[in-house]
């Protein structure tokens, strides 16, 4: 019997994860502002440090775990035999990080039997370590919390995305932000500054780091219209057909009356 059906993250030490993903943090420095973006045939941005660093995480996680799987934004999909899946994302925010801004990240989430139980969001720049090791939420080793007020006022803000002016309409109070990464905006949430998040229609690697920290924390996520997530339909279906939101339980009821995506008002 698989002990992992038990706990699942149990032969992972958490300490040499940290610094896998700190020396890969060294790699996005050393290529921040000098780097030019080339577009992938979505028409997103990548970067030589993007492949750099999926490719030294890739390496370092094959090694310690070569039962397990792989999957990456810039690399082939490597099934695996343990029924658990690393998910990685070399800079969550590429566009923001070719721009020269401040909010990018490396993410690495783990999946047991396509459930989050554990990830990690590291932004090297501002050097916050975000860790979910399924037992425990922590910025920088201290515990952290979702917002808990119940009510969102002028002073709360909500995570958007940077289209979030053409697709929807929000009616909310209070203020609303794009700082160009969704593990970022999903860790705003699950530390309690930001009240929810709309996340928009996003692939796995997107959220896989995040995920599990912002559940630790108190909150979780699920689709605009009120559906569960399914991790398992994503890697079948690359982004999500439909939007996500994250935030507290309160939030999530909240903010699924006042947002509405303007192509179901067409």
């Amino acid at each position: 019997m698989d002990e992992r059906q038990n706990n699942p993250v149990d032969d992972v030490d958490f300490e040499w994860l940290e610094q896998v993903i700190r020396a890969a943090g060294k790699i996005a420095l050393r290529h921040f502002r000098h780097v030019t973006p080339e577009s992938k045939p979505d028409n997103t941005p990548v970067t030589v440090a993007d492949r750099q660093i999926e490719e030294s995480l890739r390496d370092a996680l094959g090694r310690k775990f070569p039962e397990d799987g792989l999957v990456g934004e810039e690399m082939k999909t490597h099934p695996g035999r343990s029924g658990r899946v690393w998910v990685i994302d070399p800079i969550d925010g590429t566009a923001a990080y070719a721009g020269g801004l401040p909010v990018w990240g490396i993410s690495v989430g783990i999946l047991q039997d396509w459930q989050s139980v554990a990830g990690v969001f590291y932004m090297p720049l501002i050097d916050e370590f975000y860790l979910c090791d399924g037992q425990v939420a922590l910025l920088n080793g201290d515990p952290i919390q979702v917002d808990t007020s119940g009510y969102g006022d002028a002073n709360s803000f909500l995570c958007i995305t940077a289209e979030a002016h053409r697709d929807y309409c929000i009616d909310f109070v209070g203020k609303a932000r794009a700082f160009g990464s969704m593990a970022a905006h999903i860790c705003y949430v699950a530390r309690g500054t930001a009240v929810a998040a709309l996340v928009g229609r996003v692939a796995l690697w997107d959220i896989a780091g995040a995920l599990p920290l912002l559940r630790l924390a108190g909150g979780d996520m699920g689709c605009l219209s009120g559906h569960p997530l399914d991790l398992a339909t994503m890697t079948d279906v690359g982004k999500l057909p439909e939007p996500l939101l994250a935030g507290a339980p309160w939030a999530l009821s909240y903010f699924r009356e006042r947002i509405t995506e303007r192509r179901s008002l067409a």
